[in-house]
């Protein structure tokens, strides 16, 4: 077993949950008599592989496309999908001013307009 794989079972028998922070630190939430010094030696050497394994990957392939002429009355060209009725709608908003724009899918039903 790795050095990583095995940092990983010992937090999860300690009971260690570790998240990224937003400001590329690592958030550790655990029991006090977890984190010996001992332990916190040993995460903050795996710190990098740890923030590297615990970033969501994001899915370029769901990423819209970016439209050359502006979309909305402010003149943006971005917009963000918002997802409704539990996910099966989409409701598409201005990414600058957030104004309703469309809604390119309805309960599940049509296609992105701007992907034709």
């Amino acid at each position: 077993m790795s050095d990583l794989a095995e940092l990983l079972a010992d937090c999860d028998a300690r009971g260690i949950r570790l998240h990224p922070a937003g400001d590329g630190g690592l958030t550790i939430d655990a029991p006090r008599a977890a984190l010996t010094p001992e332990m916190l030696a040993r995460l903050k050497a795996h710190k990098a592989d740890l923030l590297t394994l615990l970033r969501p990957v994001p899915d370029v392939a769901l990423a819209p496309p970016t439209p050359t002429k502006p979309i909305c009355r402010c003149g943006s060209t971005a917009w963000r999908d918002v997802k409704i009725h539990n996910g099966q709608s989409i409701r598409r908003d201005c990414g600058h001013c957030g104004r309703f724009l469309e809604f390119p899918v309805w309960y599940e039903k049509g296609t992105l307009q701007n992907e034709k």
